[in-house]
């Protein structure tokens, strides 16, 4: 019997020679930056010459909270087209949330291009390379290129939304590779459209699905972070699958 894909019944390749469809953004209102939180610093344990911060951003998305944005890392199959369209192409759960939990969910995210997904890995964030983090953080790992690029995003409520970081650190050859691909990878575009548009889709779809009690159909994390005594971090909770957590 063939593995069930937990997709969503999104659409997620085109077959070889069909013409590749490309739509425009949608309106969005771009996230408000903030400049005033202070520079992350590498815990002594993960520190390497060789590590690069290439992206590092905080954004203040309003009408959101973090335990939205904590559900929506298990329920990505449900809203991954709304959340950037034009730009998102399709998504598939290589290892879904609902059978393994947080730690080692796989998703193929097709953003970039329609046939080549990447492949995102979520990791502990007892790997978490930095002295400070927020009250929650998702954290993943994916090849670009020649180099593993750990894509960070973390949150925690403000008065009227959160505060939303997302930070990107990769080597120096990794850098390299997406400063020369930045016109077939936008990074940096893409994720303020993403940022941009998290007030619009997440708050009503997280709304329709929150008060479903199965599992399987309805994951949701917590993760709080919580700093260990020699000042690296962990997630408060194991987010292992069928165990919901603050419903």
């Amino acid at each position: 019997m063939e593995k069930m894909i937990f997709n969503g019944g999104q659409r997620h390749t085109y077959k070889e020679g069909e013409p590749i469809e490309r739509y425009e953004r949608v309106p969005f209102d771009v996230a408000e930056v903030i400049t005033t939180e202070p520079p992350l610093e590498f815990h002594p344990k993960f520190a390497d010459p060789d590590k690069v911060i290439y992206r590092d951003v905080t954004e203040f998305i309003p009408g959101v909270d973090a335990k939205m944005v904590d559900w929506w890392w298990g329920n990505m199959e449900k809203g991954y087209h709304i959340w950037a369209p034009g730009e998102h192409y399709g998504f598939d759960w290589i290892v879904p949330p609902c059978e393994v939990g947080y730690e080692g969910s796989v998703e193929a995210s097709y953003e970039f291009d329609p046939n080549h997904p990447l492949t995102i890995t979520r990791r502990s964030i007892t790997l978490y390379p930095f002295t400070e983090c927020y009250e929650h953080c998702w954290m993943s790992t994916a090849e670009m290129g020649p180099a593993e690029m750990m894509l960070i995003h973390m949150h925690k409520d403000v008065e009227g939304g959160i505060y939303w970081r997302t930070v990107v650190v990769t080597s120096k050859a990794g850098e390299a590779f997406m400063n020369a691909h930045k016109d077939d990878m936008p990074l940096e575009s893409h994720m303020v459209y993403e940022s941009g548009r998290l007030k619009d889709f997440l708050p009503p779809l997280y709304n329709l699905w929150k008060d479903l009690q199965d599992p399987w159909e309805n994951v949701h994390y917590d993760l709080t972070t919580e700093r260990q005594p020699d000042g690296t971090w962990k997630h408060k909770y194991d987010n292992k699958p069928h165990k919901n957590v603050n419903l």
